[in-house]
């Protein structure tokens, strides 16, 4: 009975060192950027382009002022996911930042977004440092060594100048240039401190002649004249502290897991003169791989499409899941199509859709979609294919 009481009494002196152990180490996976994600804005007072400073913590590091986007924006400049630069689903939440990385013969200056952390690095201490970046489909060129400054005292000017040329402590290990119009690139590396760095800055900070650059393909969709520049959306940045022990483990993935991240967005095309069953053709929702949730641009069909219920009360649509030829092939995602169908039934029916006016139809991968062109890679030719559809019955 002592021997027990003597294992107990250890066993509870025990569980309270795990539990500051593992009290200490979700401190220390703690994100030291304040707002990563843009949230906390004065997002219903953005206005116009260069409005970064509407984000709590956030600010331009040169007089060129970058730019934020957000779904309650007020003007359509700059909202969330389509404006003046492209179309873009935000990484988390209805934000994010856009900035100039990059300008043939520096037509256009670049710019920047800097905050200050939450605590200063210690020196010699690891950190991993990550954020998102999008390529604006209105960008006339892509290009590479998009990246982190960290430093002690806020970097930059008030001037315009073209570019801010300094040191990139973060970027990708393959200095990839970011052509993806259509989801998140990852850029992610392990930086190890020099000692009380407090501000973060994000851009491009190399000379022009280090920065390798391609013609980007404006989208055959997208309306709108292209800018001279390469134009980066920005979401979800982190500076996270590493254990001794801990690897920093950048999710870079496969080509399968990028295929599969990759949303397709269109703009439908909409006239006055087209009939209900013309116009309601013209809706389309995409999906990531094996999804079947809806994002933002995703919600604000529906209620465009419960709105033409409204004003057509005798109308009845059918709703047709489609999938893409992976995942009508796997076992587990072969349902995925008919499941789009349905949860979109049920969101059309929470905005007051009566569902006897709504008829579900599977077509998993059978019908490859309208909007796909020869000039399609493979990735970009599936996302088209996560669809659903609606038609006039």
């Amino acid at each position: 009975m002592k021997l027990k009481t003597k294992k107990l009494r250890g066993l509870l002196y025990t569980l309270p060192l795990a539990i500051l152990s593992l009290s200490t180490i979700a401190q220390e996976a703690e994100n030291l950027v304040i707002n990563p994600s843009f949230e906390d804005a004065q997002s219903r007072k953005i206005r116009r382009i260069g409005d970064i400073d509407k984000a709590e913590g956030w600010s331009s590091a040169t007089g060129d002022r970058a730019d934020l986007f957000s779904a309650e924006a007020n003007a359509p400049d700059v909202l969330t996911p389509e404006n003046i630069y492209g179309k873009e689903e935000p990484k988390s939440g209805i934000n994010y930042a856009g900035l100039v990385a990059y300008s043939y013969r520096e037509k256009e200056n670049r710019t920047y977004i800097t905050s200050e952390l939450a605590t200063k690095l210690k020196k010699g201490m690891r950190y991993k440092v990550q954020f998102y970046a999008s390529l604006a489909e209105l960008s006339k060129y892509s290009a590479n060594r998009l990246g982190v400054h960290l430093s002690k005292k806020g970097l930059g000017t008030d001037d315009k100048v073209p570019a801010i040329i300094t040191e990139t402590h973060v970027e990708h290990p393959e200095k990839t240039v970011f052509d993806g119009m259509y989801g998140w690139d990852l850029v992610c590396a392990e930086y190890v401190a020099t000692g009380k760095e407090k501000y973060i800055t994000i851009g491009n900070f190399s000379e022009d002649g280090e920065i390798k650059n391609d013609r980007a393909r404006k989208p055959r969709d997208m309306t709108g004249k292209q800018i001279i520049a390469a134009y980066y959306y920005i979401d979800d940045i982190s500076v996270q502290l590493l254990g001794p022990n801990e690897r920093c483990d950048c999710d870079y993935g496969d080509a399968a897991q990028f295929e599969a991240s990759t949303i397709y967005q269109r703009s439908p095309e909409i006239t006055k003169e087209m009939s209900v069953d013309e116009k309601l053709a013209q809706y389309n929702i995409y999906y990531a791989g094996g999804r079947y949730d809806v994002k933002v641009d995703g919600e604000k069909t529906l209620v465009k499409i419960a709105g033409m219920m409204e004003q057509n009360p005798d109308l009845k649509i059918q709703l047709i899941g489609h999938s893409d030829a992976e995942e009508a092939s796997n076992e587990a995602d072969k349902v995925l199509s008919m499941r789009r169908a349905e949860y979109i039934k049920t969101l059309l029916e929470d905005k007051g859709v009566d569902g006897d006016r709504l008829i579900i139809e599977d077509a998993m991968d059978k019908k490859s979609s309208e909007y796909i062109n020869e000039s399609d890679d493979d990735t970009l030719k599936a996302a088209k294919n996560r669809r659903t559809t609606f038609k006039v019955i």
